[in-house]
């Protein structure tokens, strides 16, 4: 799923930067739960889903253009009756 998502910690009342991908506001989580509570879960914790939207970043540019990329070569090859 694309989308704005936020690492959200009650224990801390820490909340990441909005990210494109879910997978990289739960590495933020990871990362967190490592770094603050020893790998352990703080009760409450969760991914935020609303908020402010933002373009992707980096890594996350990649992944989207190399899906945008494939999505179009499939359509251009049922287009073209290749498939």
């Amino acid at each position: 799923m694309l989308g704005p998502y936020r690492y959200f910690c009650p224990a801390c009342q820490l909340e990441s930067d909005p990210y494109f991908l879910k997978s990289k506001a739960d590495d933020v989580g990871e990362e967190h739960r490592a770094e603050r509570h020893g790998g352990l879960y703080p009760v409450g914790e969760c991914i935020l889903t609303d908020g402010e939207f933002r373009m992707p970043r980096g890594g996350e540019r990649s992944a989207v253009a190399a899906f945008a990329v494939i999505a179009l070569v499939v359509l251009a090859a049922k287009l073209l009756g290749i498939t």
